[in-house]
């Protein structure tokens, strides 16, 4: 087994061995980066690479998280200013019923009077035809 163990580092080894490039590798390989057309990236790529970073990552977590929160606290103020609003409302129409109930039995008062007034000399008549017919008894 140590021979076989041997063999196998060995041949890692002749395989992983270092060579030096050629001269002209540099030059080679910056003439084909040069000569490569260059691709007009997507947006959407863009953005992705921008949030490769770790730091852009957290930012961007922690400032939807903050834009969550800050949405949730105007929708509540708004609620608020609504039911608000309906509760004045409410107080406004419930005046309004108690000053037309004011009217109505200021109104229903007169006519009432009116009414007594009305009847009064009627009475009377009705009061002194009973008299004088206890008269004739």
């Amino acid at each position: 087994m140590n021979s076989s163990h041997h063999d196998l580092e060995h041949e890692l080894k002749n395989a992983l061995h270092r060579e030096e490039p050629p001269p002209d590798f540099t030059g080679r390989v910056m003439a084909r980066i040069q000569s490569a057309p260059s691709r007009q990236r997507h947006w959407g790529e863009a953005l992705r690479d921008l949030f490769r970073l770790p730091a852009l990552r957290w930012a961007a977590a922690s400032a939807l998280c903050l834009l969550v929160v800050i949405g949730t606290l105007a929708y509540r103020q708004h609620q608020q200013t609504l039911q608000e609003r309906a509760l004045q409302q409410g107080e406004m129409a419930r005046a309004q019923v108690l000053l037309a109930l004011r009217i109505t039995s200021s109104k229903l008062n007169v006519a009432l009077r009116e009414v007594r007034r009305a009847d009064e000399p009627a009475r009377d008549r009705s009061n002194s035809k009973s008299e004088k017919q206890m008269e004739h008894l």
